[in-house]
């Protein structure tokens, strides 16, 4: 038992937030679970909102409750919205609107917040599944609320920089892929002067702890996903005595630079798809054939050669190597929920590239439609700590595609292709520590091909927290493995009671 299981109890505000203390993100993989939208909660949202009031010391006033109401497009699940400061360093300068969900437990002892990782996700639009695969202990006694960042979702987005067709197909370590991101930070930070420079996790971090104060509960349980997970980490670094639990799944080490994350990522991904591809060999019918690897090197090497042409209506972005890559990661990570990928293989080896695209996109676009392209990239470059330039970038994905073929060119695009000479403004994460909070559980898949188990073994050595290790080709235990029963029983036992699992435990088929 990690600590005593006191349920947070409605209350007033608290006191000023911290100062913060500051660093990165991680790319998505939740592309191919369909459409919801925002459930109707905001439009567009506007940064001229009444100006927020001061507290003491010239810190933002507490949070007033959020007016919450039945959300039009999704029953049984509440909407409204929070305004957060746009500046914390200058709370009256303006303030930003969030889209909030939530859905009300019947047994209601606690909050649980969600984040769905991206960076980028549209949190209020992944809540419905969300709650659909949390344990049932956990759901029908924590009340769980998401809420969409902001630059995100439905909270005033960063819609500018190239657009998801010529992301999904940048090539890392090519001139031309070089060229799809040069001109991001400039077209970000033109359309959006205000909002753009403030688009962090560290800022990000501090909206959680204002929806902390508007929810008026101490204290909050918390399940971070990927990307989620820095979020979380950071969160909990800046305000340890409002953390009652957190789940980090999928997790990263958000103390790595960025190309010590593609360095770990790329054999991660290599093993991942090597994987799949004897596993199809073994099956009856498999449509790559006898030799699935063969198909794909040889795939990867006529895309390389001489790209598809563009799809047509509207997309006018030739289909690259690069188009490949980005759907081979994104079936890696959620191979249930990408049957299309094995067809759009065979489509694109007979000229075809147009369903490979479609496949591709969906790690570039929101589950309500709107590109990923700009917040994505936005969190993750200006939380970096260094931008290496673009000869650096080039010669990694050289180096990286050299050793491993089948996992290094995108493991340099999944991480760093968007951020050489990034001139973001809003400040990296700090390094994480540990800190004087509750245990965090750390999950980790071993065969993640996107946050890998190297990974989360550091995070859970830096901050001192809990690994759970779940076996599993595929990305975070959610997305992947939520009906296994014994990760059930942990993730429930933690959320639900405060009872850690054993050190050392493994779960998985």
């Amino acid at each position: 038992m990690l600590f005593s299981p006191r349920w947070p109890t409605r209350s007033g505000p608290t006191g000023p937030a911290r100062r913060p203390t500051p660093r990165r993100g991680l790319r998505r993989a939740l592309g191919g679970l369909g459409v919801l939208g925002a459930a109707g909660v905001l439009g567009a949202v506007s940064l001229s909102l009444p100006l927020t009031p001061i507290g003491a010391a010239g810190a933002p006033a507490p949070a007033p409750a959020i007016a919450w109401a039945p959300c039009p497009t999704t029953p049984g699940y509440r909407c409204g919205a929070l305004r957060v400061p746009l500046d914390y360093g200058h709370p009256t300068h303006g303030a930003v609107a969030l889209a909030v969900m939530e859905h009300v437990a019947p047994h209601g002892r606690g909050v649980v917040v969600f984040n769905p990782g991206g960076p980028g996700e549209s949190g209020v639009s992944i809540l419905p599944l969300e709650v659909s695969w949390i344990p049932a202990a956990v759901r029908d006694h924590l009340t769980l609320v998401s809420f969409d960042e902001r630059g995100t979702g439905a909270s005033d987005p960063l819609l500018c920089g190239p657009s998801p067709g010529a992301a999904a197909s940048a090539t890392a370590g090519t001139p031309s892929g070089t060229r799809v991101f040069a001109g991001l930070a400039r077209a970000c930070r033109s359309a959006y002067p205000a909002l753009f420079p403030t688009v962090t996790t560290t800022t990000s971090a501090r909206d959680m702890d204002r929806l902390r104060q508007a929810l008026g509960v101490d204290r909050i349980d918390y399940y971070g996903t990927s990307y989620g997970s820095v979020l979380g980490t950071v969160y909990r670094q800046l305000f340890p005595a409002h953390v009652r639990s957190m789940v980090l799944d999928g997790a990263v080490d958000s103390n790595l630079s960025l190309t010590v994350d593609a360095d770990l990522e790329a054999p991660a991904i290599q093993a991942a798809l090597d994987h799949d591809l004897t596993a199809c060999s073994a099956a009856p019918g498999c449509p790559l054939g006898a030799d699935p690897v063969g198909f794909y090197r040889s795939l990867q090497h006529r895309l390389a050669q001489a790209p598809l042409p563009a799809p047509g209506g509207g997309d006018t972005t030739p289909v690259t190597e690069g188009d490949l890559d980005s759907a081979t990661l994104l079936y890696l990570s959620v191979p249930a929920l990408t049957p299309g990928f094995l067809p759009a293989l065979v489509s694109a080896a007979a000229g075809d590239g147009a369903p490979l695209r479609s496949v591709a996109l969906t790690l570039e676009t929101d589950l309500d439609g709107k590109s990923l392209v700009g917040p994505l990239w936005t969190i993750q470059c200006s939380d970096a700590v260094a931008h290496p330039n673009g000869a650096t970038t080039a010669a990694l994905a050289r180096s990286l595609d050299a050793r491993y073929p089948l996992g290094g060119a995108e493991a340099v695009a999944n991480n760093l292709i968007g951020c050489p000479g990034w001139a973001g403004s809003g400040g990296p994460v700090a390094p994480i520590e540990p800190v004087k909070a509750p245990t965090a559980l750390v999950i980790g898949n071993t065969g993640d091909p996107n946050t890998p188990y190297a990974s989360a073994r550091l995070l859970a050595s830096a901050i001192r927290g809990r690994l759970v290790t779940y076996i599993a080709y595929s990305h975070s235990w959610l997305l992947n493995g939520n009906t296994d029963a014994c990760m059930q029983a942990v993730v429930g036992s933690y959320l639900a009671a405060g009872t850690l699992p054993a050190a050392g435990t493994r779960c998985g088929p």
